[in-house]
């Protein structure tokens, strides 16, 4: 049925910004929506939100998750319950810290931060031994965290690949 077809087309939802809805109840559906279907991907890029509802803790699934071009200043705890992410892509918000609990999405492959209001990078950095593709330009940083060496499997990205396809 159509339930079915939804979810076999790659398990991705796609939310896009609608202009006769508000942006907290369109992220709010697709994050149900997401729950629901058991996506593994979740678009909630150019919403204009200001924050990531705790709801996001319940979309164990997901694997990739866009948040680029929004207004996000900060990022809940909860979000160290999405510990199968892949990629996380937060470019182009207002984000000025990441929370510790961050630490906690090992799985996590890219990581996408540019400009932002990034002032430092948590040492708990360091546990992200599986990210190999780190965007850090155009924020805040006068330095990086002396964690940084940990991760091993950092590579040089080729901006022209940016943002990755999962």
């Amino acid at each position: 049925g159509a339930r079915g077809w939804r979810m076999s087309v790659l398990m991705r939802l796609s939310v896009t910004a609608a202009k006769l809805i508000g942006p907290s109840a369109e992220a709010r559906d697709g994050l149900a929506e997401a729950q629901e279907n058991g996506a593994g991907q979740l678009e909630l890029a150019h919403l204009n939100l200001t924050a990531l509802p705790p709801e996001i803790a319940a979309l164990t699934a997901l694997e990739r998750l866009d948040l680029r071009g929004n207004q996000l200043t900060a990022l809940p705890p909860e979000i160290a319950a999405l510990t199968k992410l892949k990629y996380l892509l937060l470019d182009n918000n207002q984000l000025t810290a990441l929370p510790p609990e961050f630490a906690a999405i090992t799985a996590l492959n890219t990581l996408g931060l540019s400009n932002n209001q990034l002032t430092v990078l948590p040492p708990e950095i360091a546990s992200l031994t599986a990210l190999e593709f780190l965007w850090i330009d155009k924020n805040q940083l006068t330095a990086l965290p002396p964690e940084i060496p940990a991760l091993t499997n950092l590579k040089v990205p080729n901006p022209h690949t940016y943002p990755p396809n999962a």
